[in-house]
Parts: C-alpha cells; structure tokens; sequence
C-alpha cells in the first residue's frame, strides 16, 4: 500500500513521480491515487497534494519554485505592495519541458543551475532575500531585510557575511538594514528620508515611560509614527495615540504619524513635510547661546 500523501508531505507537499515511486507498480499506484481526486497532476511527472497554496502550484506547474519577492510571506517577513503579481518563479535548467505559460497569470521566470534543490516549493530563505533585496527598489529591500532580522534567525552578523556574495544593489541594501525597525512602513521612510539627506534614528527612547519609543526620531525633537492600517481601524488606539502625543508635545516634541497609505501612496509629500521642519532648524531643541 502506497502513502503518496505522507511521501508528498514530506517534500513539502510537492514532488517528481520519480521521487514517489521507484518501480512499475509505484507508478501505476500514483496513476491510481490520481484518478481517484487524492493527488494532483500539476505537469507531466509532477504531483501535488491538493491543498497545496495556489502560488507554489502555480510554481510547480511551470516547473519551479517560489522566488524572491514572491517567496517572503512564505518565510514570515514583510512584503511591499503589489508583491503577490508577477509570480517569481525560479526553474533549473535541466528542467525537460520549458515552463508552460500561466493562465490568466504573469510568471517571472529566473534559471538556476542545473540540480538545484529544492526543486520545488519555496526559495531557501538565504536565496530569497538575495534576489528580493537585488530586484526592488532600496527603501523596499532594507524593509525586507529589516524584516528578516526581525523575524527570521538572522543576526546583523551573519546578514553582511550573506550580502559579501550578493550583487552591488543587495549589498547596499543589507549594508543599511537596522534590526532595531519595528515595521515595514517605518522602514521604508527612514531609507527615504536617507536618501533626501535627513537621518532618522529607529525605536528612539522617550521621556515618558520605561519602554516608551518612537518609530523614528529626527534631530532630537521630531518623532515620527508610522501607523498601519489595522492600527488606525481601532478607535481605542487612535484615542491611546492622541493621549501620547499630548504628552510628549507638552515636553516640547513635534509629532508626526504619517499613515500607511501616506507613506506607499505619496512618499514624496511627506518627506516634504519632514524635509520643511528640518531646513526651518525645528527638529533640534533650542541650545543656550544660540
């Protein structure tokens, strides 16, 4: 008796017929477990189960693995906007069959050599913040690397020895991740407000509590909050929030909290906004004598 759901489990839910069933009577078995609903037939050789997620299927059925950009929400780390579409798909060149054309969805195909493993599924964590930190733009790459230090078991450490192998632009992007950032959003507008000359300090202390902190501090007196959506679907919090700020403007703080949405649709308006306060000198506290 053939358990291809245990065997196909145990590849990560997908695999060669050939990985499954080593003899004529395997095969045959397969055939059976085919016809009867249990697998699913993805492309010629190739068999899932049928709960497997719908990007990895997709992957599958043009002969590869999830990669890059596509591959992080598998990995538990943060994804800019429109992530889901083109599919990053990565295909050894061995591969018989070239990769069939996806309906109704774009494919990015990208060649590795030939007996790369895993052959399916999803890109090894090191191999996918390599390609996503190479392919997007740096204020999105330092947010997943960011991320990575947040979530994955990457130390700073052992992200710069990674990044010595990666291409110029994934190097510059690993060279600037911060494991202090809390968010991608936060993430995103310290790299932005960097490239317009201004330098934010992450999760900076404040004065009004022990574990009280800022997403970004500029200068010493412009606090920077970088809400989620979720965050301000909550009216709880907005009101918590509002109380905050109350308090830390009494000390003499200016407060920003740009949104989500401010921050991916219209970044340039609020570096504006921040680049104003600076060049007027009011993101530094007034000294004595000057």
């Amino acid at each position: 008796m053939h358990s291809f759901t245990a065997a196909l489990r145990a590849h990560g839910g997908v695999a060669r017929a050939a990985d499954l069933a080593h003899d004529q009577s395997g095969q045959r078995a397969l055939r059976r477990a085919h016809s009867r609903g249990e697998l699913s037939r993805l492309r010629r050789g190739v068999y899932a189960l049928p709960e497997l997620d719908a990007d990895i299927r997709l992957a599958a059925a043009v002969g590869g693995r999830i990669a890059g950009v596509s591959a992080l929400r598998h990995h538990g780390l943060w994804a800019p906007p429109g992530a889901r579409s083109p599919l990053h798909v990565e295909v050894a060149d061995d591969v018989q069959e070239r990769p069939a054309e996806a309906q109704g969805r774009t494919v990015l195909i990208h060649w590795l050599p030939a007996g790369s493993r895993p052959r399916f599924g999803v890109a090894p964590l090191e191999a996918a913040l390599a390609r996503a930190a190479n392919d997007l733009p740096l204020p999105f790459a330092v947010a997943v690397l960011d991320s990575a230090l947040r979530a994955a078991p990457l130390t700073p450490v052992e992200l710069q020895f990674l990044a010595a192998g990666w291409r110029p632009q994934a190097r510059a992007a690993a060279a600037l991740a911060d494991e202090r950032s809390e968010s991608g959003t936060e993430s995103v507008l310290r790299v932005l407000l960097r490239e317009a000359g201004i330098q934010a300090t992450p999760q900076a202390s404040l004065p009004i509590g022990d574990f009280a902190r800022a997403d970004l501090l500029v200068g010493d007196r412009l606090l920077i909050e970088c809400d989620s959506e979720a965050h301000h679907a909550e009216p709880a919090n907005r009101r918590a929030d509002l109380r905050r700020d109350e308090s830390l403007m009494a000390l003499g703080f200016i407060v920003l909290r740009p949104d989500y949405r401010q921050v991916f649709d219209d970044p340039a308006g609020i570096v504006a906004t921040v680049a104003a306060i600076v060049a007027r000198g009011d993101h530094l506290s007034a000294r004595p004598g000057v």
